[in-house]
């Protein structure tokens, strides 16, 4: 159940809100975590109600809708976090089997399913320009240092890091695409 913080301000921010709507909020996040147990539920509850007396209401035309989308929003973070963990933890599995021996042979579906995704990294990497493409290069291929790569450029240190950004973000672009089909 809800411990309700004596140090959080009742009469602040989104609290009388969230005290106005707690247990429709409760049955809204509850509906909401496909992943969560109600342990896990109770405690993004008890999140959102830390965060409550921080928000600046003055600014928000709806501060209900505002609350519940907070709750939301924190529900999807943990789902995030979740997924992010499995998919490390199964990395993690497939690298330490290679380790110790295992040998899992390519498939053809593997490698035409590889091949594509560099193709598709390759067009989308072009996109961004020659210079970003690039700097990635000799920043992950060569392994050039980032100070190294903007005296060779004769730019800052920034846009090396900006253009390793963008070429970073077009590649989980590509791979996201590719997880989704």
């Amino acid at each position: 159940m809800l411990a309700i913080e004596n140090d959080v301000d009742v009469t602040s921010g989104l609290a009388p809100v969230f005290m106005a709507h707690r247990q429709n909020l409760m049955r809204f996040l509850k509906a909401r975590c496909r992943g969560l147990d109600v342990g896990e539920v109770e405690d993004v509850v008890q999140e959102l109600w830390l965060r409550c007396s921080a928000v600046e209401t003055s600014n928000i035309n709806d501060p209900k809708s505002y609350l519940f989308r907070m709750g939301q929003n924190l529900i999807f973070d943990r789902e995030r976090r979740r997924a992010l963990g499995q998919n490390c933890e199964a990395d993690w599995a497939y690298v330490n089997a290679r380790a110790e021996g295992a040998v899992e042979e390519a498939t053809a579906e593997r490698s035409l399913i590889a091949r594509d995704q560099l193709e598709q990294i390759n067009k989308a990497m072009k996109k961004l320009g020659e210079r970003a493409v690039w700097i990635f290069h000799r920043f992950r291929v060569d392994g050039a240092l980032q100070e190294h790569i903007a005296v060779e450029l004769g730019v800052s240190v920034s846009t090396v890091e900006r253009d390793l950004r963008k070429a970073y973000e077009t590649i989980a672009a590509v791979e996201v695409d590719a997880d989704e089909h």
